[in-house]
This record gives C-alpha cells, sequence and structure tokens, in this order.
C-alpha cells in the first residue's frame, strides 16, 4: 500500500479504493450491445444499392473497366469488383476480355 504525506508530514495509509470486476455488469454490457445492433441497422438502411448502379452504368457504358466505372460512380474500386463479381457468379451479367492486338 502507498503512503502519501499530509501538512504535517506524517505519512498516513493512502485509501484502498474497491476494484471493478474485469467483466462489466450484464447492464451495461445490453446497452452497448444494443446501441451496436441500433448502428448497425442504420448502416445496413443507409446503404446504397450498389449492384443497381452497376446494372445501370452498364447499360449505358458496356465495355467499362471496374475503374472507370468507380470513378463514374464515386464508389471505391473494390467494391465496385465485389459488386461485378457477384453478379457474375449469379449470371446476372457476363464479362468479356478485350481482345488485345500486339502491334508487330
Amino acid at each position: 500500500m502507498q503512503t502519501t504525506r499530509s501538512a504535517d508530514e506524517a505519512p498516513r495509509p493512502q485509501s484502498a479504493r474497491p476494484t471493478m470486476s474485469a467483466v462489466p455488469q450484464r447492464s451495461a454490457r445490453r446497452a452497448t450491445a444494443r446501441r451496436a445492433s441500433h448502428r448497425r441497422a442504420t448502416a445496413r438502411k443507409r446503404k446504397d444499392d450498389i449492384e443497381a448502379r452497376i446494372v445501370e452504368y452498364l447499360r449505358g457504358q458496356p465495355h467499362s473497366t471496374t475503374g472507370g466505372m468507380a470513378k463514374r460512380l464515386n464508389a471505391d474500386r473494390g467494391t465496385i469488383a465485389a459488386g461485378v463479381s457477384h453478379m457474375v457468379r449469379a449470371g446476372e451479367i457476363t464479362t468479356e476480355l478485350p481482345i488485345r492486338r500486339r502491334a508487330v
């Protein structure tokens, strides 16, 4: 136990503070979980339907790259690539690899 000095320089023991348990009370944990659940639900509501935006964009620009789509749709390239990949696997869209002609 640590000691502190008082005004007359006589050492006195520091008051022992009760320690909190490592696990918070159930009500506190439950309240935290409830807030987190609400935040996730709000995020799901605000989530943009990126796949619908991709399909709409591809109607006008069928030979676009994922980078080009990401730039025009103001979205992350990885998000666009994942959306395209999901739709290709589901058979909603098809991909065509461009034929590159090499200059000889």
